[in-house]
């Protein structure tokens, strides 16, 4: 007969062995997940809008998130230049809806926003051309929806090399890893005396949408930036009043310095040394950890503390990567203005 006083060793090598098996398996999952996800290529670009390119022509762009703000859009090129609408006007289009489903950075970002067809949109006659080639239906769901089929924004027209300037400041341009694709929408404007007018807005590709069916909830960073842009273009009220209501993420000031530190080691691996399996391993193990606005706030607690835990390493190579740039003068104009705008955030409504 065994003594019971050798079993209680036996209990730390399978608690061992058990953890090491079921994070093996957590990593193999995560990793199968991130390589399915990229294509053998890139979205294709709309006919229309290659014409107007290869003809020098003017463009209509249909602008959501933050390019609700003209000031905003004028000032986004990742080359410095700046952006000179022809035109900004508000608008509508029927049977989409703003969608807070692009992957972001959790959980100081969790979710960026596209646009996303209704399934109204599926049902209507003269769509059948369009949907085989770019609108491929998905199951997807609004964590908050809209009261009607349609999704409000800003009408902007711009030069042929504008437009391709804010191609490029959404990560265009970058084949099968980029986040957005190109599709062909009817603008109607606010403006009851203009006709509606074709235009090209962005919608999230597989890569880069969530890997879930209902949409995540903005930061208060991202919803402010919506909010501001919205009053300032003159949207609905209705609309306006939806975007107020909706439910935003708000993580501690403390773990959001945490999250931008950790951003600047990751975004080094992702597209310094096109690394993209350990950003994707710590986004999908922080997304499993994030906790609804909504929630009580000892699991808002715990949520913050698990996320911690899973930033500390990378944040901290982040901080280190941060300084030594900043005493040395070296930083790269583009990663300081993206720091900038994820700290920005606290003050925007």
């Amino acid at each position: 007969m065994m003594n019971e006083s050798s079993a209680p060793p036996l209990v730390a090598p399978v608690c061992i062995t058990t953890a090491v098996v079921v994070a093996a398996t957590y990593i193999i999952r995560v990793y199968r997940s991130s390589i399915s996800k990229i294509p053998k290529e890139g979205p294709t670009r709309p006919k229309f809008l290659l014409d107007a390119l290869a003809a020098n022509e003017d463009i209509y762009y249909f602008g959501v998130g933050s390019n609700l703000s003209r000031t905003r859009l004028e000032n986004r090129s990742i080359s410095g230049k700046k952006i000179h609408p022809i035109s900004f006007e508000p608008c509508v289009i029927y049977d989409f809806r703003l969608a807070f489903n692009m992957t972001g950075i959790p959980p100081m970002e969790p979710a960026l926003g596209s646009i996303e067809p209704l399934p109204s949109f599926y049902e209507k006659d003269g769509n059948q051309e369009r949907n085989s080639r770019q609108l491929w239906r998905t199951e997807s769901k609004a964590f908050v929806a809209y009261e009607t089929n349609e999704c409000h924004g800003a009408l902007i027209k711009l030069s042929a090399e504008d437009y391709e300037l804010v191609y490029k400041s959404e990560g265009g341009g970058k084949g099968a890893t980029q986040f957005y694709e190109e599709i062909e929408v009817i603008c109607v404007p606010y403006d009851k005396s203009k006709d509606p007018v074709k235009a090209v807005a962005y919608r999230g590709t597989e890569f880069g949408r969530l890997d879930q069916i209902e949409d995540m909830w903005p930061s208060k960073r991202y919803m402010g930036i919506l909010r501001s842009g919205a009053a300032e273009l003159g949207l609905e009220d209705s609309y306006q009043k939806w975007l107020a209501d909706h439910p935003v993420q708000e993580p501690s000031l403390f773990l959001k310095k945490v999250s931008i530190n950790s951003c600047l080691f990751m975004g080094v691996l992702r597209f310094g040394l096109n690394m993209h399996f350990i950003p994707h391993l710590q986004t999908a193990m922080l997304y499993q950890v994030l906790v609804p606005p909504k929630d009580p706030a000892w699991k808002q607690y715990l949520g913050e503390v698990a996320a911690f835990i899973i930033l500390f390493p990378s944040s901290l190579l982040g901080f280190t990567l941060r300084t030594i740039l900043e005493k040395s003068g070296k930083t790269p104009p583009m990663v300081k203005k993206f720091i900038e705008h994820l700290e920005e955030g606290d003050n925007v409504e």
